[in-house]
């Protein structure tokens, strides 16, 4: 598993999460700026997966800090939540660590500190 990644496996159903995180993605203060449905793009081409959602999410005011720092380091925004139904009770959350991935790029280390604390007040179940 990469170093970066954060996973959880909640007892709850894929409708279930996946309502509750795109709620609180919006009551978190972030722009839900994109959702991928990777089940149904992978069903077009004959495909069968269970239900796999990207919800792809960003604040703006970071922006700034960010093109102030290190340009390139928009190579790891937005964030995203991904989520994977494993059986009809168990759903898997994963994101990468904003820590980690933008630790390279000479930001502010406490800009990464606050999404972390962030993406966590969004994902704690």
């Amino acid at each position: 598993m990469k170093a970066h990644v954060e996973h959880q496996l909640l007892p709850l159903p894929f409708g279930q999460v996946y309502g509750t995180l795109k709620q609180r993605i919006t009551e978190h203060g972030f722009l839900l700026l994109h959702e991928i449905d990777t089940q149904g793009i992978v069903a077009k081409h004959g495909i069968t997966i269970p239900p796999l959602r990207q919800l792809l999410f960003f604040e703006p005011k970071y922006i700034a800090q960010i093109m102030a720092g290190d340009p390139l380091a928009i190579n790891d925004i937005p964030l995203k939540l991904v989520l994977q139904e494993l059986d009809a009770h168990t759903t898997q959350l994963s994101f990468k660590n904003p820590v980690g991935s933008l630790r390279d790029y000479g930001l502010k280390p406490e800009m990464a500190e606050e999404l972390l604390e962030r993406v966590q007040g969004i994902v704690a179940f």
